[in-house]
């Protein structure tokens, strides 16, 4: 398992963290609507921007986003995207920075999904339609290999749905980023990094109050694995990062699947953030990261070489 215990974060979101204390940002102000839009703010100020220089082209509808960039590989994937946010904040619209940025390192198209929010629906709701969603873009792209990615609860809802709604064989590989994947437990991280690193752990209780019914009804527990379920999970890659309330949870399911063949990919940055990879046009530590990842996370072996 990789070192847990880091001296502190990384000197870039440090001063993050400064000026989040000095401007008063609160982890909620008790409205959705108003936490939503300070978040939004926040993140045009300090996150990453739009590169137009960067030649990529975005389509978007109704369902969300499609980043494809200037140079694209025609073996490669088509990787499909579920955002995080706890089912309450963000959107397809808040990623496409980082989107961008992971389709040009990965040279392969990015298609990015919005869903229903709570508390204004209910997770079910939400679950039910992305889920309708993204089985048919698989439908539709089964001539090529298929990865379904996800950070935060939106790596939970690739779990969800790569267990629970694809058919088995239909995904190349998942990848889950700072996923959420204990509905259960608080592990020491929620006190180590529970208020001041970009999830806070009260927020992060509210989330899961919201989402473990779900899960629970559906018997899906990603600390938990049914011997069926382990059967029908593709390649996997993992990353985690050191300041983050859900460093623990991610470690304990990458040294859990270790011991399942072929066992996952797993990417650990020890001194970022929760959501660092928002920060990926702005902050070289975090482009460096999503290069990382976009170079080790994804790959895949097809017709025999490396992709």
């Amino acid at each position: 398992m990789p070192e847990t215990r880091v001296a502190a974060l990384h000197p870039e979101f440090g001063r993050l963290t400064a000026a989040r204390r000095l401007m008063g940002v609160r982890g909620s102000t008790g409205s959705v609507a108003t936490d939503r839009a300070n978040a939004e703010r926040w993140l045009a100020r300090f996150g990453g921007a739009v590169d137009p220089s960067d030649g990529a082209a975005v389509e978007r509808d109704a369902q969300g986003l499609t980043v494809r960039p200037a140079v694209e590989d025609p073996d490669g994937p088509w990787v499909l995207y579920l955002h995080g946010g706890g089912m309450v904040h963000y959107s397809t619209a808040v990623f496409e920075p980082f989107l961008r940025t992971l389709a040009g390192g990965l040279r392969a198209p990015v298609e990015a999904f919005d869903y229903l929010k709570a508390p204004e629906h209910t997770v079910e709701e939400s679950v039910e339609r992305l889920a309708e969603h993204v089985a048919a873009r698989c439908r539709a792209l089964a001539d090529r290999p298929i990865v379904l990615a996800g950070d935060s609860v939106g790596g939970l809802l690739a779990l969800h749905l790569c267990l629970r709604v694809l058919p088995p064989g239909t995904l190349a590989r998942i990848v889950l980023i700072y996923p959420v994947l204990d509905l259960r437990t608080e592990r020491g991280s929620y006190r180590e990094y529970g208020e001041g690193y970009f999830l806070d752990r009260e927020a992060m209780r509210l989330f899961t109050s919201r989402l473990a019914p779900f899960f629970a009804a559906r018997s899906l527990d990603p600390m938990r694995l049914s011997e069926d379920d382990l059967a029908r999970l593709p390649e996997c890659s993992i990353v985690t990062a050191g300041c983050d309330v859900l460093r623990d949870e991610g470690l304990a399911w990458a040294e859990l699947m270790a011991g399942r063949p072929p066992g996952p990919r797993h990417l650990h940055f020890p001194d970022l953030p929760h959501d660092f990879c928002l920060y990926a046009g702005r902050l070289a530590s975090a482009g460096q990261a999503v290069a990382e990842i976009a170079r080790t996370a994804f790959p895949l072996v097809e017709r025999g070489r490396p992709w």
